[in-house]
């Protein structure tokens, strides 16, 4: 999840297609209205200024064009009982100034898809102020409309993954892994396996409901309707087994990571934690450090060691002794270099994203067949010549 501002979007498709985008708040920031508005264009723009997360629309039947644009980017549908009188898109949007007809319905599409929320976007405010989650706020908006949950859900949801990011940072920062740590992420994992089968019910239930529609409306339809929803339910059942697949990969990636934690757990004090840098330029520094925190006598793998920064080298070389490199190092990046290198692939290494694991005999044993000794003299010398 991220800051983005979250958005409420009102379309009004047609030859030319209106487009009417509202804040969290129900202000105006933006409306437009072409024959060019395609769905992609559609989406693009919208990305563009934050995350939307209502879409509205005037028509009780809702639109194709509305429901592609709800799938493709996780918004909730607001549609009315019945269609928007004329009479009332006036009044809804009579404070506002607009070009064409399209302009105001799409307006007064998002307008209406705010007031449907309106009550639970109080509630949560009103929540995160006696509870202080203000920090929070949008994010549980973001998680309460889109996924129709509880505010305490919700709520749950974003502090577990705050929790399991302040674990990785302690892993890193302090080489300690907690038994509690690795508890906590086994639940989640559990939790995952409960959401997923929740998923599956939900997507089989809406997959027999598209059925059901399918054959009222055959009854009903022509052949040329017939084919529109046979495209839509078969487009409808892609987007479900889409998001299936990616609950399946997600699982199987926890569960990977929850193996491959175990295992270290139970050999802790057999490895070095390697910490991870793909080179050594200044904006990968800075960027990785914020969360690896180099300190003295820190071990690094670095991807290619080719790329270096005078300025991170000098940084390092007070704190680093040995570096472990993926690349082959060239003889002059060699010789600029402080450290001790050891080739990666003399070594087995366990990788996750931000660090890496080695048994310490085999590093120790790798390391012992390198002159360190002449290493340091020639590194000498060479900062003598440099400083002359």
């Amino acid at each position: 999840m991220n800051d983005k501002k979250l958005l409420i979007v009102g379309l009004d498709p047609g030859t030319t297609t209106g487009f009417a985008v509202l804040d969290i708040e129900s202000n105006l920031i933006h409306l437009d209205s072409s024959k060019q508005l395609s769905l992609n264009s559609l989406i693009s723009e919208s990305v563009k200024l934050g995350k939307a997360i209502l879409v509205g629309t005037d028509k009780s039947k809702v639109p194709r064009l509305v429901e592609e644009f709800s799938t493709k980017l996780g918004a909730r549908i607001a549609s009315p009982k019945e269609d928007l009188r004329v009479d009332e898109k006036r009044k809804m949007t009579d404070k506002f100034v607009f070009d064409d007809d399209h302009q105001g319905d799409a307006l007064a599409s998002a307008l209406f898809a705010y007031k449907s929320a309106k009550t639970l976007l109080d509630r949560i405010d009103f929540f995160a102020k006696e509870n202080k989650k203000i920090s929070i706020k949008d994010r549980i908006k973001e998680i309460v409309i889109t996924k129709q949950i509880s505010i305490k859900s919700a709520v749950a949801i974003i502090e577990k993954k705050e929790y399991e990011d302040k674990v990785m940072e302690k892993v890193v920062a302090e080489r300690k892994l907690d038994e509690k740590d690795y508890l906590r992420l086994y639940n989640k994992l559990k939790d995952y396996e409960v959401q997923l089968r929740h998923q599956r019910n939900y997507s089989n239930g809406l997959i027999n409901k598209i059925s059901e529609l399918e054959k009222t409306k055959n009854k009903i339809s022509n052949a040329k309707t017939n084919k529109k929803t046979a495209d839509f339910r078969e487009n409808r059942i892609k987007s479900l087994e889409n998001h299936i697949r990616a609950k399946d990969k997600e699982l199987e990636h926890l569960r990977s990571l929850l193996r491959k934690f175990n295992n270290i757990l139970a050999n802790v004090k057999d490895h070095y934690i390697l910490k991870k840098l793909d080179n050594l330029g200044v904006k990968e520094f800075d960027f990785k450090n914020r969360l690896l925190n180099i300190r003295k006598n820190d071990i690094i793998l670095v991807d290619d060691p080719n790329i270096a920064s005078e300025d991170v080298v000098e940084f390092l070389k007070e704190r680093v002794f040995v570096i472990v490199n993926k690349k082959p190092v060239s003889r002059k990046i060699d010789n600029r270099l402080p450290f001790i290198l050891i080739d990666s692939k003399n070594l087995n290494i366990d990788e996750d994203k931000y660090f890496g694991f080695v048994d310490k005999k085999q590093f120790e044993s790798e390391k012992n067949k390198i002159d360190w000794v002449r290493k340091m003299v020639e590194d000498y010398r060479n900062e003598k010549l440099i400083n002359r």
